[in-house]
């Protein structure tokens, strides 16, 4: 049966086993695996099962939930894997993992492609560093803006859709901001005059012309 070790300062807290589809960790009470810590949200990871394999998934966490050292959103777990919430470590154990003959352990541990969630940022930043070589433009402005360590495919997907506003592209947007602004502020001045102008004439049109006095009779 799965479980996993809580432990704190290298030391093991407790021992868990993973006997429910899905089990949450976290600061809440009512939390399967309760660890009532600060650093701990209060619902910060779920351990869930997916077929045959274990999958831990974070809870959109204010601290992250990390496994190996890389920050994740869902990740498949093998034996002996250390997922990593505030200062605690909990160490995945699965015994269908580790009852394997060594010839089988290929068959029974998680290939890392299933882990689609979190990128191989080494290769993303060899490949983007080629983009950045290569050609100019927004490919060079992604490759620059490359995200850091533990960052998600979605991350990797914004800094490549990133627009390429720096050098002489920047200042050129710049220019065309500041020449639409001006030349907004003039239209509306001039729509401003042409409107005081039609309300001056429209008051002279509606001003009543006063009668002429009937001239006068002279009696002899």
């Amino acid at each position: 049966m799965a479980s996993i070790s809580v432990l704190f300062g290298g030391q093991e807290q407790r021992v868990c086993q993973l006997d429910k589809p899905r089990m949450v960790v976290g600061r809440e009470p009512n939390c399967d695996i309760c660890i009532d810590n600060l650093g701990i949200s209060r619902q910060h990871c779920a351990f869930a099962t997916k077929g045959d394999a274990f999958v831990v998934q974070d809870l959109g966490s204010a601290n992250g939930t990390f496994v190996n050292g890389k920050k994740i959103v869902e990740h498949f777990l093998n034996d002996g894997d250390e997922v990593v919430i505030g200062k605690y470590i909990l160490k995945f154990k699965n015994e269908a993992q580790t009852s394997a003959a060594p010839e089988q352990e290929g068959e029974n541990k998680v290939p890392d492609t299933l882990n689609t969630y979190v990128m191989d940022g080494s290769k993303i930043q060899e490949q983007l560093a080629k983009m950045r070589a290569n050609t100019g433009g927004a490919a060079g402005a992604a490759a620059s803006a490359t995200p850091g360590p533990g960052a998600t495919a979605k991350d990797y997907a914004k800094a490549l859709d990133a627009p390429d506003m720096g050098g002489a592209a920047g200042e050129q947007a710049a220019k065309f901001k500041l020449l639409f602004f001006i030349s907004l502020a003039v239209n509306l001045v001039l729509l401003g005059a042409v409107v005081l102008l039609f309300l001056k004439l429209q008051n002279q049109t509606d001003t009543p012309t006063p009668p002429t006095p009937p001239p006068a009779v002279l009696h002899g």
